[in-house]
């Protein structure tokens, strides 16, 4: 069953080094790559904003048919499959690692090491130098973007495994959530990252190019993950003033997920307020960025028992393991 593959992925991926992860998305990438099509050199400049959608088409087709040809054959191979798929998505160990190392930094007040930690955690992740000044700077920044990486290397990975028959599912939003990152790294190199216009200048300019945006597609699968996300955190912390930060956060985002998501936690950890960025290392502050790492931790647990009473259910309809 799918639960027991989604298990075993969890498990393993805890006990596999670093090393591997990497080389394995290095070889992903660079595979995809392969099967981008340059419209502009085909003489098609009008299909640019929707060549990114060949890649993706080749990796979903692609294992959906190796995986059900498996089945048919091979079903044992067919749930190896679904573990390496869920494998390539998931780096929840990397996250508790990287928030346990940065709060017993920030507790033995060495705030040089938990900088550089978090900015090559971050820099490995979406390849952007960012710029930290006080310690208090680096908690709200971690909690930012450990809102981001939780949900689209775990949670949402987990659903959309869970979700649709097979591994396709999961592999559509990792090419998907692939595309995003490729065509932000493609405007920075042609040194065109300040035209790039946000999903919401996007959509009033062109709805059409608006649509067919990888971005728009991320929006749309991470739509209902998140909200979940949301819920389990307001059940796990805060009800009212979690409900209350994403209610308020969600009016101004129209078309962010992750917007509102954060304003939940960081209000579950206690820091919806004025933000303090001064020098001085508060204890409050460093408290809030490990209850976050427990929040995340919580979450995770809720969504697998939720998992397997689903699965015993019989309402995980994908056919792996």
């Amino acid at each position: 069953m799918s639960y027991f593959a989604l298990i075993l992925s969890v498990i393993i991926e805890t006990l596999l080094p670093d090393g591997v992860f990497e080389r394995s998305r290095a070889w992903v990438n660079g595979l995809s790559r392969e099967f981008e099509v340059n419209a502009a050199t085909l003489g098609a400049p009008r299909l640019v904003p929707y060549q990114w959608l060949t890649p993706v088409l080749m990796w979903v087709l692609g294992v959906y048919f190796l995986h059900r040809v498996l089945m048919d054959f091979f079903p044992l191979f067919a749930g190896v499959v679904s573990v390496l798929v869920i494998l390539y998505g998931l780096r929840f160990k990397h996250f508790a690692e990287v928030f346990t190392s940065a709060q017993l930094f920030l507790n033995q007040g060495d705030f040089f090491r938990a900088k550089e930690l978090f900015l090559n955690w971050v820099k490995e992740y979406d390849g952007v130098e960012h710029h930290i000044q006080t310690p208090s700077e680096l908690v709200y920044s971690a909690i930012h973007h450990g809102v981001e990486r939780a949900l689209r290397q775990y949670f949402a990975v987990i659903f959309w495994f869970l979700a649709l028959p097979g591994p396709a599912g999961l592999v559509l939003y990792l090419a998907i959530h692939w595309s995003v990152i490729r065509e932000r790294e493609l405007l920075q190199v042609q040194a065109f990252s300040h035209e790039n216009p946000g999903l919401n200048e996007l959509w009033e300019s062109n709805r059409m190019h608006a649509v067919f945006s990888p971005r728009f597609f991320q929006y749309v699968l991470e739509w209902l993950p998140t909200r979940l996300l949301a819920l389990t955190i307001a059940l796990v912390g805060q009800f009212d003033d979690v409900v209350l930060a994403w209610r308020t956060t969600q009016a101004h985002s129209r078309f962010s997920n992750r917007a509102p998501l954060t304003a939940a936690c960081l209000s579950a950890v206690g820091l919806a307020g004025p933000r303090d960025h001064s020098d001085n290392l508060d204890d409050s502050v460093v408290q809030a960025l490990q209850q976050f790492r427990q929040i995340v931790l919580k979450c995770a647990v809720v969504w697998l028992i939720v998992a397997f009473a689903l699965a015993l259910l019989g309402f995980i309809p994908n056919p792996s393991f």
